[in-house]
């Protein structure tokens, strides 16, 4: 049973890092589809 938990915590990890990946990646596409909201803004 314990190499079974040590294999789901890798799996959760896993998982965690690859939906920070994602969101990483989503917001840089962001970044460069709306560049005046993060640029450009008026003082």
């Amino acid at each position: 049973m314990a190499s079974g938990c040590r294999a789901w915590e890798g799996a959760n990890k896993q998982v965690i890092s690859s939906q920070a990946d994602s969101l990483i990646k989503i917001s840089r596409i962001w970044a460069d589809f709306f560049p005046a909201n993060t640029s450009n803004q008026p003082i």
